[in-house]
């Protein structure tokens, strides 16, 4: 019996020598508490306000232009930058929500047409693995063959 409290007691004893090691040799990282805190609201850094009655300007349009044509020359547009403007964001927008939108509330759908919609998931592909080339020239394949309306 004394053997086995004794076992227990070296066993304690060794537990508790290795939880307090590990915890002594923890690194710091606890941020430094603050010791005076005031009511102020926090001040803003940044430029110039816009002056009053004229909205600040958007750096990228957003949304799907309307007409078929207004779309394709605006992927024309962004298609011809150096470099090309990625494709997530707005040209994946009026891909997708526009030319492949099959709906008659779509602002620039291509409609049902299987060969023209083939043409403007290639337009993507090409788009995403940024050849340009392919991009240009399947967007004037697609502006020769798009529905005039």
């Amino acid at each position: 019996m004394k053997a086995r409290v004794a076992t227990l007691a070296v066993v304690f004893a060794i537990v508790c020598l290795c939880t307090f090691s590990a915890l002594a040799n923890l690194p710091q990282t606890a941020a430094p508490a603050k010791t005076e805190q005031t009511m102020a609201p926090a001040k803003k850094m940044g430029g110039r306000k816009p002056r009053a009655g004229k909205k600040a300007s958007p750096k990228t349009m957003a949304g799907v232009p309307s007409g078929v044509q207004a779309c394709l020359d605006h992927l024309s547009q962004m298609a011809a930058t150096e470099p090309m403007t990625p494709y997530e964001g707005h040209p994946a927008e009026i891909i997708n929500n526009g030319l492949l939108w099959n709906d008659a509330k779509s602002k620039c759908s291509i409609g049902t047409d299987s060969q023209l919609r083939l043409k403007v998931v290639n337009l993507s592909t090409a788009w995403r693995q940024k050849n340009a080339e392919k991009v240009k020239s399947l967007l004037e394949e697609i502006k020769s063959a798009a529905p005039k309306s």
